[in-house]
């Protein structure tokens, strides 16, 4: 698990996300909401999708205010999302990791002439707020009773908005409404490649360590915290057979994307081209983790592995060495 977050992160810093401001938005789900986007492919999408061209339309007009511009349709930001499913006790609760770019990209007038990057330095917490409250629109259209219902559920009581009455939030660039929460006080400078790798790998890290499970004398399951949780708690202790429900209650669905590109950083957009970073070396190729049997021809593939190593020694582990290592042991 760790060395798959550590490819990805690399990745991302080598091949997807060019070097200018960045900005984490947290997007988190109160009621059975969050619960929900864990089984329903089609619905996460969903939420995915509105959720990052609300963050893009609010990037957009910021930007305009900010730099006097006229129109705000040839500005273009970008969105990786990372789609994390766990709380700290292993429980299901699927919520956003948003790493949004922290301005446009202003398309050229002449094709042959580079985009210009604006940054935006005024985001506050309305911004945030007006982005929840557009984004509870979107979920609450009558298209899908399924999706009207858990966002109904997850409304306080008495409440279709912030309560004029509550606490305000304990860190900046927090805001909560509308059975949501939206943090986004982390920013990244792009130049600063490692720093952004390791914000990358924060968003791709997997549900626990290794070395923070252990077995107790009674027989259960022990999973050990980063950092005690809002409730004072250093660990969680649970059966054998809860612990494993609930890594299984973590798997997604099949076909369900965990990582996805929106703005620039998509596939089609004709800015993605000339934003994303360029490099001589080609792209990391990851091999199938399930081969059938018979179509695995082992030595043809070892020779070739240890061709590669031997000519660039690589800094990281390829993902293909846990695959043959196992073939061998068979």
């Amino acid at each position: 698990m760790g060395r798959r977050m550590a490819e990805t992160a690399a990745l991302l810093v080598e091949h997807r996300l060019p070097a200018v401001p960045w900005r984490q938005w947290v997007l988190s789900f109160e009621g059975p909401m969050a619960v929900r986007l864990g089984y329903d492919r089609q619905l996460l999408g969903r939420v995915c999708q509105r959720f990052a061209k609300r963050a893009m339309q609010t990037l957009r007009q910021q930007s305009k205010r900010e730099h006097g511009l006229r129109s705000s349709s040839n500005l273009h930001p970008g969105v990786l999302i990372v789609v994390q499913r766990f709380r700290s006790d292993l429980g299901l609760f699927v919520h956003l990791h948003a790493l949004v770019t922290d301005g446009c990209f202003e398309a050229p007038a002449v094709a042959d002439d580079a985009a210009v990057f604006l940054p935006v330095i005024g985001l506050g917490e309305q911004d945030l707020l007006r982005t929840l409250q557009r984004l509870h629109a979107d979920l609450s259209e009558p298209v899908d009773e399924a999706l009207v219902a858990c966002v109904q559920l997850g409304l306080p009581l008495r409440a279709v908005g912030p309560s004029p009455c509550a606490a305000p939030p304990a860190s900046p660039m927090l805001v909560r409404g509308f059975g949501m929460q939206l943090h986004a006080a982390v920013t990244v400078d792009g130049r600063d490649r490692k720093r952004l790798e390791r914000v990358c790998r924060y968003l791709l890290r997997p549900p626990f360590a290794l070395d923070a499970v252990q077995r107790t004398q009674d027989g259960q399951v022990r999973v050990h915290f980063k950092k005690p949780n809002r409730f004072g708690a250093t660990f969680a202790q649970m059966t054998p057979d809860t612990f494993l429900a609930r890594l299984c209650a973590l798997v997604p669905p099949p076909r369900a994307h965990t990582v996805l590109y929106y703005g620039v950083l998509s596939a089609h957009h004709a800015l993605r081209s000339a934003v994303v970073p360029r490099t001589d070396e080609p792209e990391p190729k990851q091999l199938s983790l399930f081969i059938p049997r018979g179509q695995l021809e082992l030595p043809a593939i070892t020779t070739l592995l240890h061709a590669q190593l031997r000519d660039a020694a690589p800094s990281r582990l390829p993902w293909t060495l846990p695959v043959l290592g196992r073939f061998r042991q068979v």
